[in-house]
């Protein structure tokens, strides 16, 4: 292939110092803490000829699968677009903030970036990256009203990225236990519009089953211990984290409680989390869809179950409340080749790289409008995720997640364990998250 890529050696002094200072920003994990931050050594990219594109992407540690697709991207990007050759600087997710430090105190700015929502703030903070705003403005093959509002990624009032991919969490279940317990599908439930929080609690209640103390089949598996899915809950009960001008916190607010307090309850009160939908001992999970080549080849292919989906059950106020978080390439400050890496952004978003990025999971929430989910899998269905994409708000951002995300987790523990109320738990958060409005404020 044509692209070189890079290989580690000793790191500056300068960079060494930046790394330091800077630390690692943690990413908003699914159903995993987040990754520690990697401090090999790394070297500074020869910036080469103009024709270049430096970018500094997201391989290392990620399953073959998402490496053999981005390595056709790039190829066909480079196929496509034969002025340009790619140069890559290959990072795990954990790794890919201290590496983009570490390199702008050596001096070098990658023309393109991966990106994710949590880490918007600190490059633009930090001038790692630019806005994209310039290049909306002169290019007629792309618009901000192509694309979702969620799928832009703005930072006070300017954009810096358009996304290529958007998380949201469908909920699957095991058909074949929902029939032997008698009971309606998510998906009957959602065609007769009865597909509430209030259903999925019956449903899991009924189909936990035990041994003693052990579950030996879990109802459900929820994740409202991690800020990234906060919102679904908060949302569906008529609540929110702040107001929309992100000065006051939200979060004492009764509605708040009582939808932490239904989460807190499926744990502690109810104890339907349990078992593990992939070894077909769960009737119900909610998952993003990059997971559908797991289930496809550890459940379809072994004929284990029938698998299901639905979307986000409605709340007490009939809201959805369904969160889509993006990712997105991003253009670095001062790079050198702007042309190229506004080029590669654009293929990212373009209908020629979805089918690469459907065969690890994606593809499916579109940030253009203008494109439909991709599915390659019989159990999907793609009016679920048009549905949802079409119920979708941002993932709510404060500039200091991390501190909210570590923050979260302790409360979510304590008030889990009966250490701490719900109502405690919420004073206490909201206090937290008002000084972090008062001292960084929110990322739109």
């Amino acid at each position: 292939m044509t692209r070189r890529f890079l290989f580690n050696k000793a790191m500056s002094a300068a960079s060494v110092l930046a790394l330091a200072a800077c630390g690692e920003t943690p990413t908003s994990p699914e159903a995993e803490d987040a990754p520690q931050a990697e401090t090999e050594a790394v070297a500074t990219p020869k910036t080469g000829k103009a024709t270049v594109v430096s970018a500094l992407m997201v391989l290392r540690g990620q399953d073959p699968a998402w490496i053999n697709s981005w390595h056709t991207v790039f190829a066909d990007f480079e196929a496509q677009h034969p002025a340009f050759k790619l140069e890559i600087n290959d990072a795990s997710f954990g790794s890919v903030t201290s590496r983009a430090l570490t390199f702008m105190a050596a001096g070098f700015t990658f023309d393109a970036i991966y990106g994710f929502i949590d880490w918007l703030g600190l490059f633009v903070d930090a001038g790692i990256v630019q806005s994209i705003n310039p290049f909306l403005t002169t290019d007629t093959d792309v618009s901000p009203d192509d694309f979702h509002d969620f799928g832009v990624l703005t930072h006070k009032g300017l954009d810096y990225g358009l996304a290529w991919q958007l998380a949201a969490h469908p909920i699957w279940f095991n058909a074949g236990k929902f029939g032997e317990a008698g009971l309606q599908t998510p998906a009957a439930l959602e065609a007769a519009g009865n597909w509430t929080w209030e259903a999925v609690l019956a449903a899991a209640v009924k189909l936990t089953k035990r041994a003693g103390d052990n579950i030996t089949f879990g109802g459900l598996q929820v994740f409202p211990m991690f800020t990234s899915f906060l919102p679904y809950y908060a949302w569906a009960w008529g609540a929110d984290l702040w107001d929309e001008g992100c000065t006051q916190a939200t979060i004492n607010s009764p509605e708040f409680a009582d939808a932490v307090q239904f989460c807190v309850d499926l744990f502690a009160k109810h104890n339907v989390i349990g078992g593990n939908f992939l070894y077909g001992t769960q009737g119900m999970v909610e998952r993003a869809p990059d997971v559908v080549r797991q289930f496809d080849q550890g459940i379809a292919a072994r004929d284990l179950f029938s698998i299901g989906m639905a979307p986000r059950p409605q709340g007490p106020n009939g809201d959805r409340g369904t969160v889509m978080t993006p990712s997105a390439l991003l253009l670095g400050n001062r790079a050198k080749n702007d042309e190229g890496g506004w080029a590669f952004l654009k293929y990212t978003v373009s209908a020629a790289a979805q089918p690469q990025f459907a065969v690890f999971g994606q593809g499916r929430f579109n940030a253009n409008k203008h494109l439909k989910p991709q599915t390659l899998y019989p159990f999907e269905n793609p009016d679920v995720y048009t549905q949802m994409l079409q119920e979708g708000r941002p993932e709510p951002q404060l500039l200091q997640q991390r501190e909210f995300y570590a923050a979260w987790r302790a409360t979510w523990s304590a008030m889990v364990e009966g250490s701490l109320s719900v109502a405690d738990g919420m004073a206490k958060t909201q206090e937290q998250v008002q000084g972090w409005i008062n001292t960084g404020g929110c990322l739109r």
